[in-house]
């Protein structure tokens, strides 16, 4: 009886990491949404890290304004919305920052997103008209 026990008990234990070895197994399906994922072409805004910018200029009230930037190694602009479609892109690719928008410009080199930010384009417009503050 025992031996007849024992053995039910060494069969169940071999099934069960069977089991176990077969769920660990990645399924073709997996592969092939891997393979659609890497094929798929990036977004316009974050095909190709441009140069960082020559000029800009941040008016004294922009100065502390904050924005996200996404460290992928090619992504190269900021986000004032944090849920901004783009920006939402570089989930599960690289990490997120939030700093001060000087600092975005002038370490980071980023530009202005056009989906969220278009408004801040007289940042980089060597031909806008500023007011100098006095």
């Amino acid at each position: 009886m025992k031996s007849n026990l024992r053995k039910t008990f060494t069969y169940s234990v071999f099934i069960l990491a069977l089991g176990a070895l077969a769920a660990c197994q990645p399924t073709e399906t997996g592969k092939q949404e891997e393979a659609v994922a890497t094929a798929a072409p990036a977004a316009p805004n974050t095909a190709v890290k441009r140069a960082a910018p020559e000029f800009f200029v941040i008016p004294e009230d922009m100065a502390r304004k904050r924005v996200w930037i996404c460290e992928d190694g090619v992504s190269d602009i900021f986000h004032v919305k944090h849920d901004c479609p783009i920006l939402v892109q570089c989930k599960g690719k690289g990490s997120f920052r939030n700093l001060v928008l000087p600092r975005a410009i002038e370490e980071y080199g980023r530009y202005n997103c056009q989906e969220c930010s278009k408004e801040l384009d007289i940042i980089f417009d060597r031909d806008a008209v500023r007011e100098i503050g006095g």
